[in-house]
């Protein structure tokens, strides 16, 4: 694609996504305690990555790609993500419109830096956002560099997971940013 060099390196980027949600646990943490609707979350959590990616657009279930709604085309694994997605039926062959909860990237470009799907720790599993943020990476329309998947509640993130873009290949796998995360939040003063 040829912008790769213009993206920010990835440490730069987990720095940047872990510091906007210890912000939203420092400043927001009742939106968790309350067990408030996962869109309130990731609102605050958008409010909060929008000052750490300044120049780079963020938005909450953004559903344009250029003019059109967002959409994934579902080929070879349609069958598969039927399962997940009962609205898909396995004869449709149109492209489903589908939201991402956030996106990092530059608004009628196409420079998709990450998507986030976000879970409150008492949610649905895991495998349907996780399907969609591997989508949005694999497809030729979008190709984000990166995918987050976040488990949050109040006593701190149970699951980070980064997904990345590497060489069309068939399953993606994480890199467990857990650790690091719980790591700054206790520095803060959350969690054990």
């Amino acid at each position: 694609m040829g912008i790769s060099n213009c993206l920010p390196a990835l440490l730069d980027i987990k720095r940047r996504i872990i510091a906007a949600i210890c912000a939203l646990y420092r400043y927001d943490r009742e939106l968790l305690d309350r067990d408030v609707n996962e869109r309130s979350i990731t609102h605050k959590l958008a409010e909060y990555l929008q000052r750490e990616f300044p120049g780079w657009h963020v938005d909450c279930e953004y559903n344009r790609c250029e003019g059109d709604p967002k959409r994934i085309r579902l080929n070879s694994s349609q069958k598969e993500l039927c399962d997940l997605f009962p609205e898909i039926k396995p004869d449709d062959l149109e492209a489903k419109t589908v939201f991402p909860d956030i996106i990092i990237h530059k608004r009628k470009t196409d420079r998709n830096l990450v998507i986030i799907e976000v879970k409150k720790t008492n949610g649905q599993e895991d495998t349907k956002d996780i399907d969609k943020i591997e989508a949005f990476i694999k497809e030729e329309a979008y190709q984000y560099r990166y995918g987050l998947f976040l488990r949050l509640g109040p006593d701190g993130p149970s699951k980070c997971e980064l997904y990345q873009r590497e060489h069309q290949q068939e399953k993606l796998n994480p890199i467990d940013w857990k650790d690091d995360l719980q790591q700054a939040l206790k520095e803060l003063g959350y969690g054990e």
